[in-house]
């Protein structure tokens, strides 16, 4: 189908059919990463800022699991912004979620010091360094640290979050010690982490990590995530129940 202003896109549904996904249908798409993320995440979340946020997932899914959350969402790519735009519109979410294009670092001053309670992203986490960058630029800039960093992000989380909020991210799960270092360099202190494995007994591919500014709370290692069953188009009975099956 097309919608006006987005070209050819899929509209794909989250959560049971609670959260709508407008998509371009070939290009930058949404993985799983957003759904695990908003479902480590423990409610209540506030007031949040979803750095990064492609056409919407995340900050649909935290508002579908908080009714009472608002949030501003920020997307550096015009086509992509457009869609969480037009999201916003179907999932009926109004003046809960403002979705802004630009980039986060020049947006930072304007969003506020100290004003979120919750600073949530699935980051473009793939280093330039060592690394294959697709030649569709949609998806470089989304998936490789192109034009924004771990450490440019964890600069714009450290000043807007407020005293005693958290900062949740995504990330590759060989960078685990890269991104606590990151955040508790800027006061941001890391208090769970999650290990997700393709399989049982196969290593880990990301890492979910919630940090709390100025928090003092020893860090707690939570059981190992699993996303699939015996067979790859299987998820286990707890991605299930994160996807609203």
């Amino acid at each position: 189908m097309r919608e006006e202003g987005a070209g050819e896109v899929t509209v794909d549904a989250l959560l049971g059919g609670r959260v709508t996904l407008l998509q371009p249908a070939r290009g930058f798409r949404a993985s799983l990463d957003p759904v695990l993320l908003s479902a480590f995440v423990a409610p209540p979340f506030g007031h949040f800022l979803d750095i990064g946020c492609g056409t919407g997932a995340l900050s649909f899914l935290l508002c579908a699991r908080d009714d009472a959350a608002t949030g501003v969402a920020v997307e550096l790519q015009a086509p992509l912004a457009a869609l969480a735009a037009l999201g916003r519109a179907r999932n009926g979410l109004g003046a809960r979620l403002d979705v802004r294009l630009g980039d986060v670092r020049a947006l930072a001053p304007g969003l506020g010091a100290a004003r979120f309670d919750l600073v949530a992203t699935n980051p473009p986490f793939r280093p330039l360094a060592g690394s294959q960058v697709s030649p569709d630029p949609a998806r470089a800039l989304s998936n490789h640290e192109l034009s924004l960093t771990l450490g440019d992000w964890a600069d714009v989380a450290a000043r807007v979050v407020r005293p005693g909020g958290r900062v949740a991210a995504v990330f590759p799960a060989e960078r685990a010690l890269e991104l606590g270092a990151a955040l508790r360099a800027r006061e941001l202190a890391p208090a769970r982490l999650r290990f997700v494995h393709p399989r049982e007994g196969e290593p880990a591919t990301r890492v979910l990590l919630e940090a709390v500014r100025g928090g003092r709370a020893p860090l707690v290692v939570e059981a190992p995530l699993v996303v699939h069953a015996d067979a790859p188009e299987r998820f286990t009975p707890e991605v299930r129940r994160m996807l609203g099956e």
